[in-house]
């Protein structure tokens, strides 16, 4: 049996479809979602896109913004389904699931714990965007198509989880699924312009805090930056996108690893992970209840912040030792 035909036995005599990502969401979450909500739609049903949070300004072009809903508490109805697309842990939602409804799940973190009562986990996938690309092509009743709208979304997903097409979780199966989607009239201008061309003046100034802040260890292999929550208050910074800072951080010639710390409350810290050839950073942030990919994951530790870089250049050290 397909894995269409798997997850639409679910779906089938339901109308309402409740879709979540994980918090501060990413391309690959925000595209695949909407793509999948488009997708739906297609289909006769009235899916919904809860988000805790205001969408982040630079995936507001995206196709698909009349499925979104910015809701603190929404009302899930028993029996209605959610999806949850590109999230590897249901405590990521943002929202509390009650019990007595269905809960799918379609991810391709390899730290997944297959919370859903369907998994749809595919950790070879370069993308949930790969995923949601062939569940659609699975449905063969004909009523359904990727529309331009659906192929730009799934675009963008594809290319901001695999950094334009150059991070090592690239397959041919990536770049072909790429082609079909500029084949169906994916926006090419309009996600070069909005993604590349248009950044936030926040993003250079998060660049200019962070620069006060490197340190290098372990003779150069780790490459930390602790941005306390004053600075992240003092510029307004909290929801500003670091992806281009972090790889600059692993771009640096002799580092494997590069953290970027946050304290976005006080003794709150979002730490992002990122390692250039072998060390698997999906590991070092399990131990602190995070997780993600092998070359890229996060976690949010409750310590001060300057405490957590100790901790985890002190675990980083043993890691990079072992590996």
């Amino acid at each position: 049996m397909s894995e269409w035909r798997k997850l639409y036995a679910y779906l089938t005599g339901k109308r309402n479809i409740s879709l979540l990502v994980h918090e501060k969401p990413d391309g690959d979450c925000l595209g695949s979602a909407l793509a999948l909500g488009l997708f739906l739609s297609q289909l006769g049903f009235s899916p919904t896109l809860f988000l805790p949070e205001p969408l982040p300004q630079i995936y507001g072009f995206l196709p698909g913004s009349g499925l979104l809903k910015i809701v603190d508490d929404p009302v899930f109805l028993a029996g209605e389904p959610i999806i949850a697309i590109d999230c590897a842990d249901r405590n990521r939602f943002g929202y509390e699931i009650p019990p007595g409804i269905p809960l799918l799940n379609i991810d391709h973190h390899a730290s997944n714990d297959y919370y859903g009562d369907y998994n749809w986990v595919d950790t070879k996938a370069a993308a949930t965007g790969e995923i949601i690309y062939r569940l659609i092509c699975g449905e063969s009743s004909g009523r359904a198509r990727i529309t331009p709208e659906i192929a730009t979304c799934l675009y963008v997903a594809l290319a901001t989880d695999t950094g334009s097409f150059t991070y090592s979780n690239l397959t041919r199966q990536t770049f072909a699924i790429a082609g079909e989607l500029v084949e169906l009239k994916a926006d090419l201008n309009q996600i070069r312009h909005q993604l590349y061309e248009k950044r936030p003046l926040s993003e250079i100034i998060i660049v200019k805090e962070a620069l006060t802040n490197l340190e290098l260890h372990t003779n150069g292999k780790i490459l930390s930056c602790a941005i306390t929550y004053e600075q992240l208050q003092k510029e307004d910074l909290f929801t500003t996108e670091t992806d281009n800072l972090l790889n600059m951080m692993r771009s640096i010639e002799g580092v494997e690893l590069a953290l970027l710390l946050k304290e976005i409350k006080p003794r709150v810290v979002k730490v992002s992970l990122r390692s250039k050839t072998f060390l698997d950073v999906n590991k070092l942030a399990g131990e602190y209840q995070g997780g993600g990919h092998p070359r890229a994951a996060g976690c949010t530790v409750n310590m001060a912040v300057d405490e957590v870089l100790r901790n985890l250049i002190a675990r980083a050290e043993k890691a990079l030792k072992a590996g």
